[in-house]
């Protein structure tokens, strides 16, 4: 019996000293760039995103820009909740006049104000796969 309580007080030793807390956030590391919520953000690989409109509202359509270095390309972008959990809405760019455009929606919530982040997937030229997230508000 004894041997079993050193197992897993060692176990949950190790799970203690494995988990340090970061300096700075996964989704601070993701995003490289201080952007204020729903303004044009441009990020340290030369990518800009920014909302037709700076005041969004939920069940109200909407267009996200999207601007990529010459190179790069779209692998998956989707919309999660970040004030309350959503789930996730899946975002399909079309190139228009030389950017990218999204037309989607966020549903409504509790929350009369609810910040949302785009996540995108990049390939760059070298086709490795780059993070970029871009915060907004929706209010209502």
């Amino acid at each position: 019996m004894p041997i079993k309580f050193l197992i897993v007080f060692l176990s949950a030793l190790k799970l203690l000293i494995a988990c340090d807390s970061q300096t700075i956030s996964i989704e601070e590391q993701a995003q490289a760039a201080s952007c204020q919520p729903n303004q044009l953000c441009q990020y340290n690989n030369q990518v800009k995103i920014w909302l037709a409109e700076q005041k969004t509202t939920p069940e109200t359509p909407f267009e996200i820009y999207l601007s990529l270095p010459s190179g790069y390309t779209v692998q998956s972008a989707k919309l999660e909740g970040v004030t309350m959990y959503m789930g996730f809405i899946p975002v399909l760019f079309e190139a228009r006049d030389g950017l990218l455009v999204a037309h989607t929606m966020v549903g409504i919530c509790s929350e009369r104000n609810m910040t949302w982040k785009l996540v995108l997937e990049l390939n760059n030229q070298q086709g490795h796969a780059e993070h970029v997230l871009y915060y907004f508000d929706v209010t209502y």
